[in-house]
């Protein structure tokens, strides 16, 4: 605020227009309401001294509209605090808190009430030639084009390109000249396995199964994922994940990453919990 302002300010000369204005920049500027408040404070003081002196009708009305600006200044400071702090009142729940998200998911191809947690490992159940099927599907991660290993004996034989997706088993070519039996070993990734409890508890959560959610995330892995693939409500539940797992350091980088990605106002409010019951824990 100018110099001039302020000895307009002191003495009572500021329109009503301008002292709206000079509240409303007080209310950005916690040293310029301290500055109006003290002002007010010294003006208020001043009066009282001379009450028993005969004062002018303007001055009185000067007073009177200074010490209008500082109320005004103050309730308005006042009734826009509460809502600075409220989000930090944070009531600590007892478990976690699993989301949904957002948006319908895209990624997710369906969890019937038999579903079974994903697998990160699985074998060969028919061979035709190059043609290959596996007991291994939707609910494990696996998307059409993506790869997985074939394993005999312990050891890495090729790789399996997916052609062909089913909720539980998939078919796929097997990479060229290599030899396929019945009952290899498959494996999955623990990310592509992650991506799919993920999946599943989303779905579980959006039909109101948290018990069920709960389960998945209990028998799920605490690997990373690829960042890119992750929603708000995608690192809350990957937080929950590990914070079931005894890994309250991961839970809470999960809970934090989520909440800088800026969920709307319910999820994060839940996250918000999430993470002061993990703080709290410590």
């Amino acid at each position: 605020m100018s110099e001039e302002k302020t000895d307009r300010f002191a003495r009572g000369d500021l329109t009503p227009a301008e002292s709206r204005d000079l509240a409303q920049q007080a209310l950005d500027d916690p040293e310029l309401f301290d500055d109006l408040t003290s002002t007010a404070l010294a003006r208020t003081a001043w009066a009282r001294s001379r009450r028993s002196r005969i004062i002018s009708p303007r001055i009185a009305l000067i007073v009177a509209a200074a010490a209008a600006v500082a109320i005004l200044a103050i309730a308005l400071y006042v009734l826009r605090r509460p809502a600075q702090l409220a989000p930090q009142m944070i009531a600590v729940s007892s478990e976690p808190i699993f989301l949904s998200q957002i948006a319908d998911s895209t990624t997710f191809r369906g969890l019937e009430p038999d579903s079974r947690p994903a697998r990160s490992a699985g074998s060969v159940m028919q061979v035709e030639g190059r043609a290959v099927t596996i007991d291994l599907g939707s609910l494990d991660g696996l998307a059409k084009g993506g790869e997985v290993e074939l394993v005999r004996d312990g050891q890495r034989t090729g790789k399996l390109t997916v052609t062909t997706i089913f909720r539980d088993h998939s078919r796929g070519l097997a990479s060229p000249g290599i030899s396929v039996r019945v009952k290899d070993e498959v494996r999955v990734s623990r990310q592509m396995v992650l991506r799919a409890a993920l999946d599943q508890i989303d779905a579980l959560i959006a039909r109101g199964d948290s018990g069920g959610a709960r389960r998945i995330a209990e028998q799920a892995s605490g690997e990373d994922v690829d960042p890119a693939s992750m929603s708000p409500a995608d690192w809350n539940n990957l937080g929950a994940i590990a914070e079931l797992h005894g890994d309250k350091g991961k839970a809470q980088m999960s809970y934090q990453r989520a909440l800088r990605d800026n969920p709307p106002g319910p999820a994060r409010q839940s996250i918000q919990t999430n993470l002061a019951r993990v703080k709290s824990s410590k």
